[in-house]
């Protein structure tokens, strides 16, 4: 995610309250939503992963018809950018477009028509499919060459030593990601907990991951699963005393992100590796190689913690496998039908759930979608509330968006349920069907 913050350069050592008015100058009453809409990208004619020269050859074409500048990092092509919005490649060579945020879902779905359909025609002249999954079906890590960029080889070299499926994670998985704005430090911390709540019910109805190396496997998101081993030094639910506490602050997340292992720092265009011996609280008090924080250091730290919901200077929604279009913008809706209602009545749900039981149900989402049950929680039952409370904050013209999902949820269902009934067992069959089922 490109930051659409830009923060000043910093000329004294860092402290606890500058990072403070990080979060509390972030602040925004005009809310908007962002999406960033992740696909893989597979040869047409082989399902492998796609090569770099074919993606680098799209992207190239793409920004000289839309107009959009080039990003490189050094000598590597990896993106495009227009103004607030980027397309970008993600460490397998995975497809990422993120979008300006926008107040209506409808201009988030113009931009993402208009775009992904170019991004699709330019594609097929270099035999490159971009799939709408959460996993790339046939190749695995081990056939997938990384991004030449800096820091997806940091990450590759460090982030295995902490998790096993770091490598899967990096150069397999795409997801839907939707950004928030917040209000205020409580409306951050009280969205902060309420998206962390509800997010294994979510990661189960977006399950969209069933097939991998090849085949069926025995979980329906083996994105959500493989990110459950990444690291928990850094992933999941590593700030779960902010969860735990009721009067919870920005200091509780701030702290949480201080106690994580630094991966490394940037200084003068160049990458100081750290190798996670230190944590940012040590650079903050005692500095590494000479170097002492600052505050953009804080902020590329932050961005290497890999929660299912994040803070930065607004809100990352980040635990959904990658969907079609009409699911991904089903996403958009429901949480901003949440989100725009009093859905603090939806945390009351949760008085007795501890992050232990959240840990629980992010498996059972993994492996088994909708159809799972826990405690007082019935997975299909507790999410058709949710979507009837979303549906009830939506405007009218924005309510039809939910369409799809609600669908599924009369059904049981969730993505990958459709895919294993239809008879789904390798990747040929899955791209048969997708390019079926979404008129591609």
């Amino acid at each position: 995610m490109l930051n659409y913050k830009n923060t000043k350069t910093q000329t004294k050592p860092l402290d606890f309250e500058q990072i403070r008015e990080y979060y509390q100058s972030s602040c925004k009453s005009d809310l908007r939503y962002g999406l960033e809409y992740e696909r893989v990208s597979i040869n047409s004619a082989t399902l492998k992963s796609a090569d770099y020269e074919s993606i680098e050859k799209i992207i190239k074409n793409f920004a000289d018809i839309k107009g959009w500048g080039l990003l490189y990092d050094e000598d590597t092509l990896i993106g495009a950018i227009c103004g607030k919005s980027s397309i970008s490649l993600e460490p397998g060579c995975q497809m990422e477009l993120s979008l300006e945020p926008k107040k209506d879902i409808a201009e988030i779905e113009k931009d993402t028509k208009e775009i992904c359909a170019l991004l699709n025609r330019i594609a097929k002249f270099y035999n490159v499919d971009f799939l709408p999954i959460g996993i790339t079906p046939k190749s695995t890590y081990q056939n997938i060459d990384i991004v030449e960029k800096k820091r997806y080889k940091i990450m590759a070299k460090h982030l295995p030593n902490y998790g096993k499926f770091a490598p899967v994670m990096m150069r397999e998985t795409a997801g839907v990601q939707l950004n928030i704005d917040y209000k205020s430090e409580n409306d951050a911390i009280s969205k902060l907990k309420l998206l962390s709540f509800i997010s294994p019910f979510m990661t189960g109805l977006f399950a969209n991951s069933p097939i991998r190396n090849n085949k069926l496997t025995n979980y329906k998101s083996f994105r959500a699963l493989a990110w459950k081993y990444t690291g928990k030094e850094r992933c999941s639910l590593f700030y779960n005393k902010l969860l735990e506490n009721k009067g919870a602050t920005f200091e509780d997340y701030i702290n949480a992100i201080l106690d994580v292992p630094l991966l490394f720092i940037e200084r003068d265009g160049k990458k100081i590796v750290t190798g996670c011996k230190i944590t940012f609280r040590d650079f903050m008090q005692n500095g590494f190689m000479g170097n002492f924080a600052t505050l953009n250091d804080y902020i590329l730290h932050s961005s290497l913690c890999f929660p299912d919901v994040r803070l930065k200077n607004c809100i990352e929604i980040r635990n959904h496998d990658s969907q079609n279009l009409e699911m991904a913008l089903a996403l958009c809706a429901f949480y901003k039908g949440i989100l725009e209602g009093d859905f603090c009545k939806i945390l009351e749900y949760f008085n007795e759930t501890t992050t232990q039981d959240l840990e629980k149900m992010g498996f059972l989402a993994a492996k088994y979608g909708v159809d799972f049950e826990y405690k007082n929680f019935h997975a299909k039952e507790f999410l058709y509330k949710l979507f009837e409370f979303a549906q009830s904050n939506l405007k009218e013209n924005e309510k039809h968006y939910l369409n799809k999902a609600f669908e599924l949820l009369k059904n049981g269902k969730c993505p990958a349920d459709e895919i294993i009934e239809n008879k789904v067992k390798n990747a040929n069959d899955l791209e048969k069907y997708l390019k079926r089922v979404n008129n591609c």
